[in-house]
């Protein structure tokens, strides 16, 4: 019988003067010692920069309006387009002592209300040109302007942590709680991983309201970094700070795929390019290189643990479709799917168990999957000798939809409420390589007079996100059962 395959790598030796500080301290450090420093430079047409002075004058007066709103420890719901203001509050929330909880701007009015409520909010900080503002208004709420700013001195006390949502696993979607020191956990794993320092210019495409967007926000601003959000992708406008020298792109591989399509029109390079979210396809892979003449490597992480892994390229063993290894202070292990408590050994399959100093504090509406402290992440994997990870599937369900992971239970539990329909099944719909769109298969209540695809599409669009609303709707007999009955979830 193999030995069984714990990999748990040393404390890295030599950590960044940053590392180990927290996001608050390090901003007020960047703030006294680099005030003129850029923080943060909006990619969109605006162009609005903020250096690390005023961005920590401006964090101290919004930490201030938010202690005015609520009490430490609430939750603060955050409905704001990615920028200098979503950078602004969500570190006045972790100042303040807040919990804060950020929303997708196109998130459904009625989703955004239900995940609020579930998670017990307190306030928002809502923009109010953004659609889901008005369910919020049951909240005490905040405007997201700058009608107070002053010198407020930085609020003292215990940090606060994220609420984020969890795409969930085989039920429906979590409420993921991380404090503090997971948040500054994770701030020293990107770092360390990514090789972060003041000279950097982090172009980041995707929202910071998701997991990754809060990683790289935590480690681009603790490192004293420059980060360059977007509200939305646009190709170009990436292309044109590569152009500029943006020297690290962290992505997914729908737009690295969109780059590929975009000759560099300068000669300078990003050091980094990093894909994550789903696996790189070889052919984007291939086209992204003959283009950019720069290697992506691969970043693993969750919701729920944050960053965790990274595989870069240059070292001896680099291999694009390997994860890497993990980060210092991280823990992995393989193990059995039917029974979590035997880990497996090296180079056998079987479930990615995590335990890691960014992970998550609790579930606000469920119990964690955890054995022996280690966070089962849904996936498939195996460790080879090297300590390298390599996922090989997903015990999920969860459908990636470009930077979006959809859970089709969700999808399906509200299409269901729909009078005229009797059954449903949501499956992923291959578009690309790199796109995929969903498909729901609806058995009708009565044959004879079936709901169109467009009053079902409609139906969904005014619950859920414009990223959960099936593409394609079909109307079918009956649906695909195995022979004790079971749905069989056809992957088109």
């Amino acid at each position: 019988m193999p030995q069984a395959t714990i990999f748990q790598p040393a404390a890295q030796a030599d950590p960044p003067p940053s590392a180990g500080s927290s996001l608050i301290g390090a901003l007020l450090r960047h703030a006294r010692e680099r005030p003129g420093a850029e923080a943060v430079v909006e990619m969109d047409g605006s162009r609005e920069r903020w250096t690390y002075g005023e961005l920590a004058l401006r964090v101290a007066s919004r930490a201030r309006r938010l202690r005015a709103c609520a009490a430490p420890g609430s939750v603060v719901v955050a409905l704001l387009p990615s920028g200098t203001e979503y950078v602004a509050w969500f570190c006045a929330a972790i100042a303040a002592g807040m919990r804060l909880m950020p929303m997708h701007t196109q998130i459904a009015p009625s989703e955004a209300r239900a995940a609020a409520d579930r998670a017990g909010a307190a306030a928002a900080i809502a923009a109010p040109d953004i659609p889901a503002t008005s369910a919020l208004g049951h909240l005490t709420s905040i405007r997201a302007d700058r009608s107070h700013e002053d010198d407020a001195e930085m609020p003292r006390g215990e940090p606060g942590g994220v609420v984020l949502g969890s795409s969930g696993t085989t039920g429906l979607p979590k409420l993921v709680l991380r404090d503090g020191a997971s948040l500054d956990a994770d701030a020293a794993g990107v770092i360390h991983g990514m090789g972060l320092t003041p000279a950097d210019r982090i172009a980041f495409a995707t929202p910071l309201s998701h997991s990754y967007g809060v990683d790289v926000l935590l480690g681009a601003l603790t490192a004293g970094a420059t980060l360059l959000p977007s509200a939305g992708f646009d190709a170009d406008a990436v292309a044109a700070e590569l152009n500029a020298g943006a020297t690290v792109l962290p992505a997914v591989p729908f737009i690295l795929e969109a780059l590929a399509r975009r000759a560099p029109a300068a000669s300078t390079r990003p050091r980094l390019v990093l894909s994550a979210g789903s696996s790189l396809p070889p052919r984007v892979r291939r086209e992204f290189v003959g283009a950019w003449g720069v290697e992506p490597g691969q970043l693993y992480g969750a919701t729920e643990l944050g960053t965790v892994a990274m595989s870069l390229p240059g070292s001896d063993d680099f291999d694009p479709a390997c994860i890497g290894r993990p980060l210092p202070g991280v823990s992995v292990r393989v193990v059995d799917v039917d029974d979590p408590s035997r880990t497996l050994g090296t180079d056998a399959q079987g479930h990615l168990a995590v335990r890691a100093p960014s992970m998550l504090s609790a579930y606000l509406d469920g119990e964690v999957p955890t054995v022996d402290g280690h966070f089962l992440t849904g996936d498939l994997a195996r460790i080879d000798p090297q300590g390298r990870i390599w996922i090989s599937g997903r015990l999920k369900m969860l459908i990636d939809v470009g930077a979006y992971k959809v859970n089709p239970l969700e999808v399906e539990s509200v299409l269901a409420d729909h009078p005229a329909v009797a059954e449903c099944v949501v499956v992923p719909l291959t578009a690309s390589e790199t796109v995929q769109r969903l498909r729901a298969m609806v058995v009708p209540r009565d044959a004879a007079r079936p709901p169109s695809s467009r009053q079902l599409r409609a139906f969904l669009s005014e619950r859920l996100s414009a990223v959960k609303v099936p593409r394609v709707i079909d109307i079918v007999g009956s649906l695909p059962r195995s022979p004790a009955g079971k749905v069989i979830r056809v992957w088109a």
